[in-house]
């Protein structure tokens, strides 16, 4: 049961390897407000978040009477379909509801639930395997684990810096180690990306997309920043690798080519951070590729393929049976890239409650952005209007053309915590959408709410 007040430090961020587009895989900018700190949210070393005892832990309930004149008074402005779901985070129904059950297009607030079915599948401590093995005498293969934020050198990845990351340097290192006690300096290399299959671009992501997500392989280094332009990217790492290993004192002839590392010995390997972590990371900065590897991973762990289809698959059938799933449902990604997505508002809340009620799942609300503080909200909530989310509203945020949507949790004055989610649907397209979705969220943490 979480029963604390959530207001974390503000963080830095710097640009991720994509272009920046409207908050989507990178922060906008300078936080507006320094929130305060009532209680840390964090990560312990295995990547379950870590929710700090509140000074005063009386929660209350949720009063539906008041969220219905709270959102009475909070309007939208623009024309187009809206759904909206609130509820007491710590309870198990709707506290108030309009068009909840209603399928949208989510948007980025998809990854809430690509999140908690990642989590509840392989847990926060999991982590993914980069290895080489040996074929014969004179050939190794790299193996690509489907590591989401495996980098090349320990500073080339440009999210946060406070997750220690596996990267090529290091097994290459690990590998020459290996191989020189064999008394081995001369090999060939091949690569082994056989753990995802299928496409490695969405067929309902357009071109102009390649700027939020790199395409998707089991074996990219720093999200893909080393590949534009190619959907090569297995190779690309592979050649990179390659000279890695040359620096480290081990000769590498030929070309570098797909080979399979099926019977090979293991010589050396490297971990992701725990699943925890890249959880926290993809929901804070909104990372379309750390949300598109998780998806392949999670088809993986339910028997799909690794794959989008397989992914999708296995999304749909852990929604199902974690609850989340209402009619009309439709999920083709992991990222909310497609607008062919559909999600309901409550089925949003409901994952919010799901991951508050159980510890395993944590991560999910603990990597939730700040409003006006870190991740995508950073620069949001900047009007005088939204001032009463500021360091307290903690949210993912979604956008495409004509889409918004905002999705997490916020205390109330009153002493009630209160999980909500709104989504917009055929939007104006020619204005920013975003405020009115700020502003509901502000209304709730400015309430007097508690039943």
């Amino acid at each position: 049961m979480l029963t604390v007040v959530v207001l974390a430090a503000a963080v830095g961020f710097a640009v991720g390897p994509l272009a920046r587009a409207q908050g989507w895989t990178t922060d906008g900018g300078s936080p507006t407000v320094d929130p305060q700190i009532i209680a840390d949210i964090h990560s312990d070393p295995s990547g379950n978040g870590v929710i700090g005892a509140a000074s005063e832990p009386n929660y209350h309930g949720v009063s539906a009477d008041r969220i219905a004149d709270v959102i009475a008074a909070t309007q939208p402005t623009l024309a187009g379909s809206y759904g909206g779901a609130i509820a007491d985070l710590d309870g198990a129904g709707l506290s108030y509801e309009f068009s909840a059950h209603t399928p949208l297009t989510p948007a980025s607030t998809l990854k809430v639930m690509t999140a908690t079915a990642i989590t509840d599948a392989l847990g926060a401590d999991h982590s993914f395997t980069t290895s080489v093995v040996a074929t014969s005498a004179d050939a190794i293969v790299l193996v690509g684990g489907g590591d989401p934020l495996l980098a090349s050198t320990p500073t080339s990845y440009s999210g946060s810096s406070a997750i220690a990351l596996p990267t090529t340097a290091d097994l290459a290192a690990r590998t020459a180690a290996a191989l020189q006690a064999q008394g081995i300096s001369r090999v060939s290399l091949g690569y082994d990306d056989s753990l995802f299959s299928g496409p490695v671009w969405h067929a309902d992501w357009p071109e102009g997309d390649r700027q939020f997500v790199a395409p998707i392989s089991a074996l990219v280094i720093d999200e893909g920043a080393a590949v534009p332009g190619t959907e090569s990217g297995s190779q690309v790492t592979a050649g990179i690798f390659a000279d890695q290993l040359r620096a480290a004192g081990i000769d590498v002839t030929g070309d570098v080519v797909a080979a399979s590392a099926t019977g090979g010995s293991e010589l050396a390997k490297v971990a992701s951070a725990p699943l925890g972590l890249l959880v926290q990371e993809m929901l804070t900065h909104s990372d379309n590729f750390i949300a598109e590897m998780l998806l392949r991973q999670l088809g993986i762990a339910k028997g799909q393929a690794g794959s989008f289809e397989g992914g999708a698959a296995a999304l749909t059938a852990s929604l199902t049976d974690l609850g989340l799933w209402d009619d009309g449902q439709l999920i083709v990604d992991g990222s909310g890239l497609s607008v062919n997505n559909r999600i309901t508002p409550a089925a949003l809340v409901k994952a919010l409650q799901l991951s508050a009620a159980r510890p395993e799942l944590s991560a999910v609300l603990a990597g939730l952005p700040v409003a006006a503080a870190t991740g995508t909200l950073g620069t949001r909530f900047a009007d005088d209007q939204s001032a009463a989310a500021r360091g307290l509203v903690r949210a993912k945020s979604g956008s495409l053309d004509g889409v918004s949507s905002l999705a997490g949790y916020t205390p109330s004055s009153d002493g009630a915590l209160i999980a909500f989610a709104v989504i917009g649907n055929g939007l104006p397209t020619d204005q920013d959408i975003r405020p009115w979705f700020d502003h509901v969220a502000a209304a709730l943490a400015g309430c007097d709410c508690a039943g």
